[in-house]
């Protein structure tokens, strides 16, 4: 029986990592500054879900291949998705109180297949219909990570639904302004020939903004100043128990005192009722 690599193996190789707080630089090209920042930081996070952290690049494909079914691009979601599992997001944050950007794509409980913000590599790296979610954050200071949150979509973000509707009705409302050559477009609008020239066009893109998790959930994980590293994990218990590792990780957080914790949390589709959790916190 294959275990598959999953939050928990990610969890361990970052805590065991004699390079935990050091993100390596990443050897990728990206011309985008905003973009180059947190490139490190993903290289490290998909890293510690291939337990590869440190190994030299021929180990690292091998066993990123092994692990992952498709690894994003820089300008469509998700990042990563783990192979027959989860899609992965990763944001990097300059501190706790600092939003996330998410640009054009809205915050997702789950990624589904239909989705026309992901490329067709995406779409066809797997037979699939609908994904988890899993959104990585850290707080990343002169390439030190200081702190890293996982917290599944479910746990965090509402149903598709609620952020399409709004897209909806802005788009149609666009759609009824009159004297503009509106043309077909994934993003809000786009609006051409605007000028006597005719050769300006204007697009309307969506910028999302998320209150990070380490804000947010402040009330469960504490203040983290006085901790020189912080890792905290929100997964569904049900989503837990589902693991085959849970027994071996269970062991090993043990040895390094990692806090395995059964809590409750508001439901972000109905605050009314509550999800079981399990919090896991290491602090050093």
């Amino acid at each position: 029986n294959i275990i598959m690599n999953n939050i928990l193996t990610a969890i361990k190789a970052i805590v065991e990592s004699p390079g935990l707080k050091y993100v390596r630089e990443s050897n990728n090209v990206i011309q985008n500054r905003a973009n180059q920042m947190g490139a490190s930081f993903e290289e490290y996070v998909k890293d510690a879900f291939a337990n590869c952290i440190g190994k030299d690049q021929i180990t690292i494909k091998k066993e990123r291949s092994e692990t992952f079914s498709y690894l994003g691009r820089s300008t469509t979601p998700p990042d990563a998705i783990l192979m027959s599992s989860d899609a992965i997001e990763i944001k990097k944050l300059e501190s706790s109180t600092s939003s996330i950007q998410l640009n054009s794509s809205y915050p997702k409980n789950k990624l589904h297949s239909t989705n026309p913000k992901i490329c067709t590599a995406c779409r066809e790296c797997e037979d699939w219909d609908v994904k988890d979610m899993l959104y990585v954050i850290g707080i990343v200071n002169k390439q030190v990570l200081k702190s890293i949150f996982f917290i599944y979509g479910d746990l965090y973000c509402d149903a598709n639904e609620i952020y399409d509707n709004v897209e909806k009705v802005i788009k149609n409302r666009i759609q009824t302004i009159d004297g503009f050559e509106l043309a077909d477009t994934n993003e809000l609008a786009r609006i051409n020939n605007i000028d006597h020239l005719g050769i300006t066009d204007l697009r309307v893109r969506g910028m999302w903004i998320i209150k990070s998790p380490f804000n947010y959930f402040e009330y469960l994980t504490g203040d983290q100043r006085d901790s020189s590293f912080k890792l905290v994990a929100l997964i569904p218990e049900y989503k837990y128990n589902s693991f085959d590792n849970v027994e071996e990780f269970e062991k090993f957080s043990e040895e390094y005192g990692i806090d395995i914790i059964d809590d409750e949390i508001e439901d972000p589709q109905n605050p009314a009722n509550l999800i079981n959790v399990k919090l896991i916190k290491y602090y050093i």
